[in-house]
């Protein structure tokens, strides 16, 4: 295994990583441009006097030498962010945490264990974006403590979790870390059930102090946005027949993306003018009011624009193969642009968006708290306080004050 080096000049760093660079094969031409990069930031550092690295420094080069502002992307310096990120891996860990995508198959000493992971976990009817999610964070994880030299889960020691642990907290949110830190537990805790590893290391992964309360809510939008969305879409072409139909019916239900991705012919009662279905994520029924307008906009989608097609869902892909719509948060994007309402991939969740805007307008219209409840589909009521942010002191400020008598 690789051992975690110690704090190193910047200099030093830079000295020690090109040959660990080109041991793990990258290509002399790639090799060429980080290079590069590692000596402008050295002679950045020698010009400011900054001997040791740390990520305001790494930040404050990347701002003052390229304008990248902190916290946003630039495709166009994609190689100087990520030769960036090398240095700091490569100083906290002893190597690099490699950004491979997740098409590739997982390093062969690892790969059996973690797919029966991922079929242990379908078998406790857990759902294909949990599973996905669970399967991003397995994939670094195994990837990480392969590039360090460990052969087998067996030879997993405390040193090998810290350090993937500290290599999260320096790359992403306290928000994000936790949920990388929630799966790593419940993988490590299998291996420990599973008798692979004799130690249960799912007990030495930290937890994220704040991280509950760095979490961001959905950003919203006003009715007039929203009416600006919805003018944006083309009703007369098959494409825009089912982005209003599916926009409409998210800005008037606040369904969340997976039921709408669900949502079949059959949930619909004409005759009652309700929606009948099984939330995705909850397990949970739920009976919703049907619009008028929103049942006239599937109508005409269903009529005069869907595909035929054997799937069951009501929203398909335009072209074939006519399946479900994967992505449905993607229409959203599309017309909130057409729009010209900016979206922000750090502040904003697609349909999520249309969804809390629905409950934010629904408290500005004194709309009782459990009805909102029930129209979310939430099991806890708690659930919908956090949602649409209320909390003790918001509810303080709105306390009347009354005259003694």
């Amino acid at each position: 295994m690789v051992p975690e080096t110690k704090q190193m000049t910047i200099p030093e760093l830079i000295d020690a990583i090109v040959p660990y660079i080109r041991k793990e094969r990258y290509s002399d031409c790639y090799i060429s441009g980080l290079k590069q990069c590692f000596n402008q930031f050295e002679k950045y550092c020698a010009e400011q006097k900054i001997t040791q690295l740390t990520a305001e420094t790494v930040q404050q080069f990347l701002l003052d030498r390229y304008g990248l502002q902190p916290g946003t992307v630039d495709r166009r310096l994609s190689q100087k962010i990520r030769a960036m990120d090398m240095l700091s891996d490569f100083q906290h860990c002893g190597a690099i945490m490699t950004r491979r995508s997740l098409d590739k198959i997982f390093p062969a000493p690892f790969v059996d264990t973690a797919e029966a992971y991922f079929v242990h976990m379908k078998n406790a009817y857990a759902q294909p974006n949990t599973i996905a999610s669970h399967r991003k964070t397995v994939f670094r994880f195994t990837d990480f403590i392969n590039n360090r030299g460990v052969e087998s889960y067996s030879q997993l020691d405390l040193d090998d979790i810290n350090a993937f642990i500290k290599i999260i907290l320096c790359n992403y949110s306290k928000a994000s870390a936790q949920c990388y830190f929630s799966v790593l537990r419940a993988f490590l805790r299998y291996l420990h059930e599973s008798e692979v590893t004799e130690e249960d290391f799912s007990q030495k992964v930290v937890s994220v102090p704040g991280a509950r309360q760095t979490a961001h809510l959905p950003s919203t939008l006003t009715v007039e946005q929203i009416d600006s969305v919805l003018n944006c879409v083309d009703r007369e072409s098959p494409m825009g027949k089912r982005d209003y139909a599916l926009l409409l019916l998210v800005s008037r239900l606040g369904l969340r993306a997976s039921d709408v991705r669900n949502l079949k012919v059959e949930d619909i009662c004409w005759k009652t003018h309700e929606i009948r279905i099984t939330q995705v994520k909850t397990k949970e029924p739920l009976v919703l009011p049907l619009p008028t307008d929103v049942g006239w906009a599937i109508i005409d989608y269903l009529k005069n624009a869907r595909p035929i097609s054997e799937a069951s869902e009501i929203f398909l892909r335009v072209v074939p193969p006519y399946i479900s719509l994967k992505n449905p948060d993607n229409v959203l994007i599309r017309y909130m642009r057409e729009a010209n309402i900016p979206y922000t991939r750090l502040t904003h969740h697609g349909l999520h968006i249309l969804r809390h805007s629905l409950a934010t307008h629904m408290l500005d219209q004194d709309i009782d708290i459990t009805t909102i409840q029930g129209v979310l589909g939430h099991l806890n009521i708690e659930t919908t306080k956090k949602y649409i942010g209320i909390n003790v002191r918001q509810l303080k400020e709105c306390t009347l004050e009354v005259d003694l008598v």
